[in-house]
Parts: C-alpha cells; sequence; structure tokens
C-alpha cells in the first residue's frame, strides 16, 4: 500500500512540474529580469548592430537576439516572454518599448529599454483583452 501512495505521490509531482501553467507563472524577478535585460539589450543593438538607430528593431528580430544572446543571469526570459499570449512591440531611434499580456493570470507588463525598471506591472481586471498599443503609447514618450 505505501509504494502505491509514494507512486501517486511522484506521478502528480511530476505532472505538475511539466504542466505549461507552472512555466507561465509570473515572479517578480521575472519581471525584474525583463526590465534588465531589455536595458542591456538596448545598448548591444544599438551600439553593434543599428548604428545608434533602432527604429528599425522588430519583435521578431528582438526575439531571435534574445534567445540566442540570453545572458547567464536573466536564464529563461526569452521563453517567459514568448509565452506571452499577447504581445505589442514599438521601437524608435533611442530605446524599444514592449508590452506583454498573460491571458491565464491576466498580467500586463509594460517596459521601455531606456530604464531598468518596468514602467507598468498591473494585472488586468477587465474580461476583455487590452488595447497594448494604447497602453504602451504612454511609454513611447
Amino acid at each position: 500500500m505505501k509504494k502505491h501512495f509514494y507512486l501517486l505521490i511522484l506521478v502528480i509531482f511530476t505532472g505538475c512540474t511539466c504542466s505549461d501553467t507552472v512555466q507561465k507563472e509570473i515572479s517578480q524577478d521575472k519581471i525584474q529580469m525583463i526590465a534588465s535585460e531589455n536595458s542591456r539589450i538596448d545598448g548591444e543593438l544599438s551600439l553593434d548592430y543599428f548604428s545608434d538607430d533602432l527604429s528599425g528593431l522588430t519583435y521578431d528580430y528582438y526575439l531571435n537576439y534574445i534567445t540566442q544572446h540570453e545572458a547567464p543571469s536573466a536564464k529563461g526570459i526569452a521563453k517567459f516572454i514568448k509565452q506571452a499570449d499577447y504581445h505589442y512591440f514599438k521601437s524608435q531611434k533611442s530605446f524599444f518599448v514592449i508590452a506583454l499580456y498573460y491571458k491565464d493570470s491576466g498580467r500586463l507588463i509594460v517596459d521601455n529599454s531606456n530604464t531598468q525598471v518596468i514602467e507598468r506591472d498591473t494585472t488586468w481586471g477587465n474580461s476583455s483583452i487590452p488595447d497594448l498599443a494604447k497602453i504602451a503609447a504612454d511609454y513611447l514618450k
């Protein structure tokens, strides 16, 4: 009987740790990682790839770059960003803004790469999907 109990516990634990919901948990550490990584990436891309003009930076290029050049201290951040159900990305000459919305938790995150802090981190209490472009516009100035 004990053997079956331990086997059941093992199966439950394994099932829980492999689920997608565990991967989508949003911690303050991950949120802060987004801000610090975006600030780091802003500097690297601006100097090394975009000649001090980030206006040509696209979301796809950003995702590719963050995936390939993820800092050891921010392990898993690229995967976390990709897990957002909705995103908005806008680049300008000297910075970019990214807005992420995680539907399951209702979490809305907005970051401007010029700072090392998250500009907005809220739970979207509305049942509708937020207008990320409109929300991000406040951080494009």
